[in-house]
């Protein structure tokens, strides 16, 4: 049991606030409340006190529970809305957590289903204050994980519009105090300009300006200032030195010496000074502010992914990206491709691989008009279904972005312009201090100047912000020319590829013009219907050029029992017949004399013949080997037999091994082979080749406006943009110029803006102003040397 007692200068063990005269005492461990003793209590009934050696005093305090504040969970039809994805034994959820802080939160919430055994898994994003929840809805509930998080002084945001963030409230208050502070600094300026001036007036009216000037100089020091005091004792009793904690001393010495002045009537003090730099730091932020959401930082989403879908207007069906996809559209989703919003299912039934969602693969049977989550992808027959929600981008690259289909190997850890500043801040006061000696032997009168300039000027963000806006910006500028990376780190590992190995169909040929000649016996119309109708229920680049061959003999006709065989073929049953196509192999088709890709057709165990496609490969393909064969090798794996092996040597170097009859098994061996002598690019159209593109160290799926592209692939290609591959290399190698040419400016800044304010030959006022100018300097530099790069290699969209 826990019970009072006096002790002086007592911190709580758990959130590090001070324990007042009377603390709570549990455990040998003494506590401000009774809300951090109850977070004790379950940490320490649930073994988990581990977190409190990442940090002293990591909690949060909980001073006021309010009973029953997530009470409106217990609505189904909110909870619904709330909900990412919902099926029988997984739901998901994100969570804004804005009291995430450190390193013992990151722990703690990531092993929170100890709390609650319902909880599947947890994981955070530190830099939004996100908590991403999969849990099992049969076990638990959100108001449960809701009620559990407040316990724990985690209070999650719940709003109704999920979409709706807390910016516009950050830009109101940050608006707010600029004005503030404008109109302080402008008064104070006018107040002071008979000093400025040199004008004689009456003592009285001296002093009644100057303690006007001290009235106004309040609020900019307890209000608009505010942000850079709560930000450097939060660092501080995390033990983290921030930036911040620089600015803070330099405007609280300004204010200090100041009072003192005034006080004592030795003079008018620095108001002023204080008023402009605190006006110019906000300014300063505010553009840094505008700057990063004008580079669209995170990504701009609504044209990040290449997906199309088959939308039905009347009886036509067309082509639509996504992103154009409209509430009450009606779609249709063939086998393999990924559902790209939350809709109603229009068909008798549906076979849908949650995979991509939960990363656990198992295919679930959904019924006519039952509601389906995007993210699933469909196996067996096309169906149509209706679009309730609109398209979230954002959703899809969370998708793609799932832990199941990555090698994770970045941590969420706080942000590097803090851990740059656990080196950097203490260097600078440090200097600050040496210089404040020397200056007070030296000339006393600008210890105050010299001390704060010091203080204000040295910026660590400059450095830190190099390198991700750099890669930001190359991972911005390729996605306009529609190669789409899944992070800034794919650019990292592009660094480091010696060896690109392509895959054959659908990636170095190109299904536009592509002669397709029929040898067998005649095909009746119905036969032609029949291959027409099971062809187009396949997004294999082969099938597809067989629908669009046969595109005088569409019908409505429905496909049973579709399948499709990664590497060989696909069946189905159509008014009872029972067709097969594919490689010669699969159907039993024993002739071997062919001289292209060949699609043969077997209907009801009758061999009828093959359709043969001659080869065309993508218009500048030589060109493009030729420009990649200086810095890297080749590899070719294809599926098909070696038909086209003449053709490909004249394209390829002469040393390229070129590996014919390759099922997917064995395309992932060769790159696992590969892989253990030389980093490898595999480029493929992600259908057949899902295994080897997630092996090798950069995987590229190759599109053709489809939504089949697989998760395991790092960059998403358009198939015309392939033979720019050349020049995006290019640019991604150059990138990594521009951040060492950025790391030198920042040094630059920083020892030139620190050796002159050292000097004496920089005021407080200029050096705010200079702080932010180095950041976006730094930014400028990277975002134009990446466009320049672009313009300079003449990048087509």
């Amino acid at each position: 049991m826990s019970s009072p007692a006096i002790k002086n200068n007592t911190t709580c063990y758990h959130c590090g606030e001070d324990c007042n005269s009377e603390p709570l005492l549990h455990n040998d461990h003494s506590f401000c409340c009774f809300g951090c003793q109850t977070v004790f209590e379950l940490l320490s009934e649930n073994d988990l006190c581990e977190y409190y050696t990442f940090e002293n005093n990591p909690g949060n305090q909980l001073s006021h529970f309010i009973k029953d504040k997530y009470l409106f969970l217990d609505n189904q039809e909110i909870v619904d809305h709330l909900l990412d994805f919902k099926s029988d034994q997984l739901a998901k959820i994100t969570l804004n957590i804005p009291s995430i802080h450190c390193s013992s939160c990151i722990w703690l919430l990531e092993n929170i289903s100890r709390f609650d055994h319902g909880i599947i898994h947890s994981k955070i994003n530190f830099s939004k204050k996100k908590l991403a929840i999969d849990f099992n809805p049969i076990e638990t509930n959100l108001r449960n994980i809701a009620d559990l998080l407040y316990q724990l002084s985690y209070e999650p945001e719940i709003s109704l519009d999920q979409n709706k963030n807390s910016i516009t409230d950050k830009s109101k208050t940050r608006n707010l105090k600029i004005g503030i502070a404008g109109f302080c600094f402008g008064n104070i300026m006018l107040l002071a300009f008979p000093d400025y001036l040199g004008i004689e007036l009456d003592s009285e009216f001296i002093g009644y300006f100057t303690y006007i000037s001290l009235g106004l100089s309040l609020p900019v020091l307890f209000y608009c200032s505010s942000e850079f005091f709560i930000s450097a004792i939060a660092g501080i009793r995390k033990k983290l030195l921030n930036i911040d904690l620089p600015i803070a001393i330099g405007i609280l010495a300004l204010f200090s010496r100041s009072l003192y002045e005034i006080l004592s009537q030795s003079g008018p003090g620095y108001l002023d000074s204080m008023a402009a730099l605190v006006f110019f730091l906000l300014i300063g932020r505010w553009l840094q502010g505008k700057t990063y959401e004008g580079l669209t930082f995170d990504r701009n989403f609504k044209s990040y992914f290449p997906l199309a879908v088959q939308k039905i207007v009347g009886l036509t069906k067309e082509s639509t990206l996504v992103s154009k996809l409209e509430i009450n559209d009606l779609i249709e989703i063939r086998n393999e491709e990924i559902i790209p919003c939350d809709a109603i299912l229009m068909s008798k039934k549906a076979l849908i691989d949650y995979s991509f969602v939960s990363g656990e693969s198992e295919v679930n049977e959904i019924q006519e008009g039952a509601k389906i989550y995007a993210g699933g992808r469909i196996k067996g027959s096309a169906v149509q279904m209706t679009v309730i929600k609109p398209v979230s981008q954002s959703y899809l690259t969370q998708l793609w972005n799932h832990t199941s289909f990555e090698d994770s190997t970045e941590q969420n850890s706080p942000l590097l312009i803090d851990k740059v500043s656990q080196y950097f801040t203490p260097i600078v006061l440090l200097i600050a201090l040496i210089a404040g000696i020397y200056w007070f032997f030296t000339d006393s009168s600008k210890v105050l100047f010299v001390v704060s300039s010091v203080l204000i000027v040295a910026c660590p963000c400059a450095l830190a912000l190099a390198a991700p806006f750099t890669l930001s910006s190359t991972m911005n500028t390729l996605g306009l020319h529609n190669m789409y990376l899944k992070g800034t780190h794919v650019i990292e590992k592009i660094w480091q590829v010696k060896r690109i190995v392509f895959d054959k169909t659908g990636t170095i040929t190109t299904p536009s013009n592509e002669k397709i000649e029929w040898h067998g016996r005649a095909l009746s119309k119905f036969e032609k219907e029949l291959i027409y109708t099971l062809s187009s229920n396949s997004v294999h680049p082969l099938s597809q050029q067989v629908s669009n061959h046969l595109q005088e003999n569409k019908t409505d006709r429905i496909v049973l029992q579709f399948k499709e065989f990664k590497g060989q073929g696909i069946s189905g049953t159509i008014e009872r017949c029972h067709i097969k196509m594919g490689s010669p192999d699969f159907v039993g088709l024993t002739d071997s004399n062919f001289t292209g890709s060949v699609i043969a057709i077997n209907i009801n165990e009758e061999n009828l013949g093959y359709f043969l496609i001659k080869n065309k490969y993508r218009d500048g393909l030589h060109t493009m080997l030729n420009s990649l064969k200086t810095n890297y090798s080749f590899t070719l794996l294809s599926g098909d037999n070696n038909h086209e092996a003449n053709n490909l040597s004249k394209l390829f170097p002469k040393e390229t091994p070129l590996i014919f009859d390759q099922s997917p098994e064995d395309k992932l061996n060769t790159i696992k082979s590969l892989e253990t002598t030389e980093s490898t690019m595999m480029i493929g159209d992600g259908l057949n080749d899902a295994g080897a593109l997630k092996s090798c160290h950069v995987g590229v799926s190759v599109a053709e406006h489809r939504s089949s592209f697989t998760p395991a692939s790092d960059i998403i290609i358009l198939g015309d943009q392939l033979i720019q591959l050349p020049k995006f290399l290019t640019l991604i190698h150059q990138s990594r110029k521009i951040i060492v040419t950025g790391f030198i400016v920042s040094f630059l800044y920083n020892i030139i803006g620190l050796s002159l304010a050292v000097a004496g030959f920089i005021t407080p006022v200029i050096a705010a102003i200079l702080m932010p100018i180095s950041s976006i300097s730094v930014v400028a530099l990277s975002t134009l040397g990446v466009k320049y790069l672009s313009h300079r290699l003449k990048l087509k969209a």
